[in-house]
């Protein structure tokens, strides 16, 4: 399951314990991240870690699987390297690890299509083919001349097997130029279907590359609309704050107002009584005035132009009591009216805050 059979199995396996070392190592000492993510580096690397320690090629401590079907792990190994960070949703979480993850499962990738993954063993116990040497092929293809020749006896200690034994026939080297041409056919189908794999592969990371950058720039861009929303709460419940604030303001300078307005009120009343007595004195002395003896007259005139003064100095009072109560009164409908639209801003932007929470 390779493209190019460039790299022997010797120098595969010892990039396998690497990576797994690597993969188990990184998270739990350089790259520390969180439980999942970390889990993710050390299962993998332990599997290929055992996978390893049990194919039969040259580092392989228990050879029990073969060669090719460590490959299979070594391309289940890419897949999830690359998608784990994806399907597990920590690649925002734990983006170094996420990188690291990546690209192990890229290096991996490349150093899989490039393994020769055709490693067999060599068994003890079986004889080499060695090639039949020219003088002897020339002289089997040599007639012999009828002559008498003097028996040889065998020795004892003559190979089992001459080699013009294992000289292949016409027929079995066409046999085996039609499997070998078979083989041909099969391994470039194979790596023919190798070569989609890997570009479905690279399609579909380039595709989870691309689907990550647009769900980061979405969280950036909700991130910025949440702080624009919060800093919208913020400043209407600033402004609820102080139109709360001024309304009580408002609310008590009103009730100053209306106690001054009770007071200049009072004070009316009390001047105008004041007047109405001055009045009345002036009256009863006037009358006295013309009425008694003429040397008490000048008396009673005099006390009847003071209760005129009294009279009209209440009179003024009053009015200006009067005055400033109007006064006071208009003050305290005034705040009054401030107070209920600083009561309504104060509302108005408790339910701004209310809909930014909302919407945050």
């Amino acid at each position: 399951m390779s493209l190019i059979r460039l790299l022997p199995a010797r120098f595969h396996a010892v990039a396998d314990y690497a990576v797994a070392a690597l993969l188990i190592l990184v998270p739990l000492v350089i790259i520390k991240g969180s439980m999942l993510a970390v889990a993710v580096g050390v299962v993998v690397g332990s599997v290929v870690a055992v996978v390893s320690a049990l194919t039969r090629y040259p580092l392989g401590l228990v050879k029990v699987l073969p060669f090719t079907v460590h490959s299979a792990g070594d391309y289940l190994a890419v897949v999830l390297l690359i998608a784990s960070p994806f399907s597990l949703r920590f690649e925002h979480t734990d983006p170094h690890l996420t990188v690291f993850y990546i690209a192990a499962g890229l290096a991996v990738l490349a150093v899989s299509v490039i393994t020769d993954y055709q490693y067999s063993p060599k068994r003890p116990g079986l004889p080499a083919q060695q090639p039949v040497p020219a003088q002897q092929a020339s002289a089997q293809q040599t007639p012999v001349e009828h002559t008498l020749v003097p028996a040889v006896p065998i020795c004892q200690d003559a190979p089992a097997y001459p080699a013009a034994a294992i000289q292949p026939s016409p027929a079995s080297q066409g046999s085996l130029a039609r499997d070998l041409a078979t083989a041909y056919q099969a391994a470039t189908q194979q790596a023919a279907t190798q070569q989609a794999v890997a570009q479905q592969a690279a399609a579909k990371l380039v595709a989870a590359q691309k689907g990550a950058a647009e769900q980061i720039a979405a969280q950036q861009a909700a991130a910025k609309q949440a702080a624009a929303y919060q800093a919208a709460a913020d400043q209407a419940a600033a402004q609820q704050v102080a139109a709360e604030q001024a309304a009580r303001a408002a609310a008590e300078q009103a009730a100053a107002y209306q106690a001054a307005a009770r007071y200049a009120a009072e004070q009316h009343a009390s001047h105008q009584a004041a007047a109405e007595q001055a009045a009345a004195d002036q009256t009863a002395h006037l009358a006295a005035a013309r009425q008694g003896a003429p040397d008490q007259a000048a008396a009673h005139q005099a006390a009847a132009d003071r209760a005129a003064a009294q009279q009209a100095k209440h009179q003024a009072a009053a009015e200006q009591a009067w005055a400033e109560h109007i006064a006071a009164e208009q003050a305290a409908a005034e705040q009054a009216a401030a107070e209920q639209a600083w009561a309504e801003q104060a509302a108005v932007a408790q339910q701004a805050a209310a809909q930014v929470t909302a919407r945050n």
